[in-house]
């Protein structure tokens, strides 16, 4: 679906295009290889045909600028063509420009296809922009907006968006203001989104955030049917507290009453059980030698 207004449009370039390539002056001497690779691999004629106008396209068609490629991702009907565009900005040294920004905005809101809006969202989210934030946690809280302004996300986009939301609160690089939003938005995907991955993403996102209320969150969210999102609540807890109770719920409500004063006052520890067997690299490569080789050569049973 374009998201253009007025419908689809035809991609085209107002400004002057810059000098191609210098492309093979012979470019049939691919023809035949392709026809022979065709003929013993039992390609039919169709198939023959279909790889001649691919490579034909290839070779022939007008390489376009990344501006170009903007046009093509809001406004083909093709979303295969639209998520080829975006991708391909999206790889550019361009997609820190204020265009690609805004194009990434717009697609990560307002595209039917899933898996377009998620190149778009992971391309927003990889610029470290201040409006990369504003973006997912309008995705995350699609709710609260009209439809005109954010289309449904599927489960798919949410994940994507959970995930740039968390990497973004990871990488401080969510506004002040909105951190408060960021928070509330976590504490909800947790809770009540259906969707393992997002819910796996907001339990890592609420690890930024040194709460009561996210501690309360974390250690209710360990009773979560998927061992993923429990596991991941296990490693927030032990990264805003510096202790760890193995996902043991009970062990974690006792010790959340016995501290209700002082949650916070081992942060940023590592717990004993967790300390690695080793000190330094060197240290480290005897110790996953000696497991190799007892792994290998198991020995008599103790």
């Amino acid at each position: 679906m374009s998201i253009l207004p007025g419908g689809p449009r035809r991609p085209h370039d107002p400004l002057p295009r810059p000098a191609l390539p210098a492309r093979s002056s012979r470019p049939w001497l691919l023809i035949g290889p392709v026809i022979g690779l065709c003929l013993l691999t039992g390609c039919g004629e169709k198939k023959i045909d279909a790889k001649l106008d691919s490579i034909a396209q290839e070779l022939f068609s007008p390489r376009r600028t990344p501006e170009q490629y903007m046009i093509v991702a809001v406004s083909a009907e093709d979303a295969d063509i639209r998520r080829d565009a975006i991708t391909r900005i999206a790889r550019a040294d361009h997609h820190k420009k204020e265009w690609a920004i805004k194009g990434f905005m717009a697609i990560a809101c307002l595209e039917s296809d899933a898996q377009t809006r998620c190149v778009a969202i992971r391309a927003l989210a990889r610029t470290g922009d201040p409006r990369a934030a504003e973006t997912v946690l309008k995705l995350l809280n699609y709710r609260d907006h009209p439809a005109e302004e954010v289309y449904p996300p599927s489960e798919l986009v949410r994940w994507d968006a959970a995930v740039a939301l968390a990497d973004l609160l990871a990488a401080g690089q969510v506004p002040e203001e909105q951190m408060e939003l960021a928070r509330t938005t976590c504490i909800q995907r947790l809770r009540y989104d259906t969707d393992r991955h997002a819910r796996i993403a907001a339990a890592r996102g609420l690890g930024s955030f040194p709460d009561a209320e996210v501690i309360a969150t974390l250690i209710a969210a360990l009773r979560d049917d998927d061992f993923a999102v429990v596991h991941q609540c296990e490693e927030s807890l032990v990264r805003l507290t510096g202790v760890t109770h193995s996902t043991d719920v009970a062990a974690w409500e006792a010790w959340q009453e016995g501290n209700a004063e002082q949650l916070f006052a081992q942060a940023g520890t590592v717990p004993e059980q967790r300390r690695p067997p080793y000190n330094n690299s060197v240290e480290k490569m005897a110790y996953e030698t000696r497991d190799v080789v007892e792994w290998l050569w198991p020995g008599p049973a103790k």
